[in-house]
């Protein structure tokens, strides 16, 4: 009876609760429909647009086919045209060569003059004077027959060039310096061979342009250039070459650069060379200083002073109270100081000595580098070649520089070491002498009473 109680009542929950669930699921139904119906408007959107694009593309492409025929039909009349013109310049250039007759090969000549001329005038120096005379002969480049005014052109430039040959010209011009700025100048061509500035200074015309010499003649050669601008002399250096030699100046290596050449090597050549040069300067001053205090203190013999050899050696003698000790005492300061005036000497002869060896290895190094230069590159550029080269030749001459020097430094401070040690040793020996005779003087003395 319970159990049918319980199932009752289930039964009454159900049904009162199924009229909630219909709304819901009508609610989900409507929500549904209206989603898909939204969903169907866009599409319709979407391909009423794309039909549009397609529309606009057709349209696009058959504008690009007409224009691509027109471009075709255009191409087609240019290259009849094209072939018209030709065959009419064909005609043309015939009936010219049928009516020139000879003057064709005249027309050529005076081309090829032209070109020649315009190649002359590019570097000359009289173009400075004149510029932008080249532009007489353009038509040197040209296919037609030069026209009356352009061999006239030709006829003027040639006699100008011949003229101004001749000619001592001043003219104002800007002048590139050395360090890149311009300046308007005073200048004077020599011919085509030389152009000088006021101050003396050598010019060279590179590129259209009047340029400095970065590396000027010598001084003797500047100042009888600017004499000669002021109008102080008759005599200046020119340049037959066109400026050539003068150009060549700027390219040779200066004592820096040869330096430089000898690579490390050369640097510790000249490090030697400064030590040994040093070690000899000094050498030279304490020895005329140890020269002077023995002279002082042979004009004072009576009294013997320590701030020099002889006298150290003579208060050595004197110290002695027979004979046998006082040899043996002047010896001995004899051995004390020969060390003294001998101090120096052997690192400058090492010196010497060392130096040429070290230009030897230095040459044995360059030609190494030479050899792997050819080994590698060939010996078609002997640009690659010459660094080695110039090294091994650098480092030889660094080491004969110092070493030769330091080998008269050397011999001349040795031989004023060795006289002043026979000096020692004369008046070391005449110090004995005199002592052993004032003994002999005493013992008589003492047998006689």
């Amino acid at each position: 009876m319970k159990q049918v109680m319980k199932i009752a009542l289930v039964a009454c929950a159900i049904i009162l609760s199924v009229p909630a669930q219909a709304d819901e699921l009508q609610k989900l139904l409507q929500q549904i429909r209206s989603d898909v119906s939204r969903d169907r408007s866009q599409d319709a959107e979407r391909l009423q647009a794309f039909q549009g694009d397609h529309n606009r593309q057709l349209a696009l492409l058959n504008d690009a086919r007409k224009r691509l025929a027109a471009a075709e039909a255009e191409q087609e009349r240019l290259k009849a045209e094209f072939q018209a013109n030709e065959d009419a310049l064909t005609e043309q250039g015939e009936a010219l060569r049928m009516r020139s007759g000879q003057l064709g090969e005249v027309f050529g000549v005076v081309k090829q003059q032209a070109q020649e001329l315009q190649g002359q005038l590019s570097d000359s120096l009289i173009t400075a004077e004149y510029p932008q005379r080249d532009e007489l002969l353009a038509f040197a480049e040209l296919k037609r027959i030069p026209l009356l005014a352009e061999l006239e052109g030709l006829w003027f430039l040639l006699q100008q060039e011949m003229t101004a040959t001749g000619e001592v010209a001043p003219f104002t011009a800007s002048v590139v310096k050395p360090d890149g700025s311009r300046a308007e100048t005073n200048v004077l061509r020599i011919g085509p061979f030389t152009a000088l500035t006021s101050e003396g200074h050598y010019l060279n015309y590179e590129n259209g342009v009047l340029q400095q010499l970065p590396v000027q003649p010598d001084s003797g050669v500047i100042t009888q250039a600017r004499d000669f601008m002021a109008g102080q002399g008759n005599v200046v250096v020119v340049d037959p070459s066109r400026g050539n030699l003068l150009a060549l100046l700027a390219q040779t290596p200066d004592l820096k650069a040869r330096i430089a050449q000898g690579g490390l090597v050369g640097y510790i050549i000249l490090s030697l060379g400064g030590i040994g040069l040093l070690v000899a300067l000094w050498k030279l001053m304490t020895t005329i200083t140890v020269e002077l205090s023995v002279r002082k203190q042979l004009r004072q013999p009576q009294q013997a002073h320590s701030n020099n050899p002889l006298g150290r050696v003579m208060q050595a003698g004197e110290s002695g109270r027979t004979t046998d000790e006082t040899e043996l005492r002047v010896d001995e300061a004899l051995l004390k100081e020969a060390p003294i005036l001998e101090r120096g000497l052997t690192l400058l002869k090492l010196v010497a000595a060392v130096a040429p060896l070290l230009g030897l290895l230095g040459t044995v190094t360059g030609m190494i580098g030479t050899f792997q230069s050819i080994t590698l590159f060939g010996t078609g550029d002997p640009k690659l070649m010459a660094g080695g080269i110039s090294q091994a030749l650098m480092t030889t001459v660094l080491g004969l520089c110092v070493a030769i020097p330091l080998l008269f430094c050397h011999s001349l401070l040795a031989a004023r070491s060795r006289r002043l040690l026979q000096l020692l040793q004369q008046k070391g020996l005449a110090l004995l002498a005199t002592q052993r005779a004032n003994l002999s003087d005493a013992d008589e003395a003492r047998h006689a009473a």
